[in-house]
């Protein structure tokens, strides 16, 4: 079954589906008409494997600011603005030819590009049809899912469980793999998937019980906020408030639209719940826990107040860090 988007004025696109077992959003918004570098986020199930796997991909404007040529609008594209539509296209061919050749060597061989398993990328910063890429390829049992986290670039995998909340799953490749240090600095990406240079798709595998929630998202998303813990507090105080997956879906638009300076993209899947009231149900103590811990204290600062905005944000990274990075900590390794 193929979902189609539905629009939001005309810089948004939302997807949403729910089945049981099954609930999922997608939310795509640019900053500037016909010129947005993300890519629309990717979700495919293979419902008689149990196999899915949930993507997004970030065209990168300063290293892919050259002009590739005119679209089928007639309009002027970067090659930026392709590659992230270029990797969905070659993510989504890997997942239903069932390859046994890696998501990483798969694209490189369609783009003529090279990978490497350990190394990262460094030199010149022009390249040919740059992109992040940030995914999930999950496989579901009666009481797990187990994934592989595949990426490259800034954009992250999470995913988030009623008791202990969201966990980041894929590390950055930059200098610095501080969340709260990449808010306040814009360090350089080490790696991309690009068409001119060798790149490492970075892998990684985890699992968690069932029921719980796999996202991807774009820095559209979560390199707006002031903490790492405003991020899921934008994603379950939406939740909590919408009554169904299409009305949470137009809650994340507008709430991104409020704050990002960039493209935004995210899909996320909630997994294992019988419908959407038992997964808004289960997370509204968590929501409760993040907005009176982290949020609530974060509005009080005065506007202007640079020191006590200081102190509040290492205050709530301090309390947030540790059940944040528990999988990076725990599960990092490579695949």
């Amino acid at each position: 079954m193929h979902v189609n988007p539905v629009a939001k004025g005309t810089t948004a696109q939302l997807w949403h589906h729910e089945e049981a077992g099954l609930a999922a959003v997608a939310v795509w918004s640019e900053q500037r008409q016909g010129r947005g570098e993300d890519a629309a986020p990717l979700l495919v199930f293979h419902r008689p494997a149990r196999r899915g796997l949930l993507a997004v991909f970030d065209g990168v404007g300063g290293a892919g600011r050259a002009n590739a040529g005119q679209g089928i609008s007639g309009a002027d594209h970067t090659h930026a603005w392709v590659a992230a539509r270029r990797a969905r296209g070659l993510a989504e061919e890997w997942f239903a030819l069932q390859t046994p050749t890696g998501l990483g060597e798969h694209i490189a061989d369609r783009l003529g590009a090279g990978t490497s398993p350990g190394g990262r990328v460094r030199g010149s910063m022009r390249r040919d049809f740059p992109t992040t890429l940030a995914a999930l390829s999950f496989q579901l049992t009666t009481t797990e899912v187990r994934w592989d986290v595949l990426w490259a670039g800034d954009s992250r995998c999470y995913v988030a469980e009623e008791h202990t909340g969201l966990q980041q799953l894929s590390r950055d490749d930059t200098e610095s793999a501080d969340a709260l240090e990449l808010l306040i600095q814009d360090p350089p990406m080490t790696n991309m998937v690009s068409s001119s240079q060798v790149f490492s798709l970075n892998r990684w595998r985890g699992s968690a019980r069932l029921p719980c929630v796999l996202l991807c998202a774009t820095d559209g998303f979560f390199g707006y906020v002031d903490t790492p813990a405003e991020f899921e507090h934008i994603l379950w105080s939406t939740l909590v408030t919408a009554n169904s997956c299409v009305h949470w879906s137009v809650l994340l638009a507008d709430r991104v639209a409020a704050y990002t300076g960039d493209d935004a993209s995210i899909v996320v899947t909630a997994l294992g719940y019988r419908d959407f009231d038992e997964f808004r149900a289960r997370f509204r103590p968590r929501a409760d826990t993040v907005r009176t811990t982290h949020a609530e204290p974060m509005k009080q600062i005065q506007p202007g107040d640079r020191t006590a905005l200081v102190a509040a944000r290492a205050e709530s990274w301090h309390r947030y860090r540790a059940a944040y990075e528990a999988r990076l900590l725990a599960e990092g390794r490579p695949g």
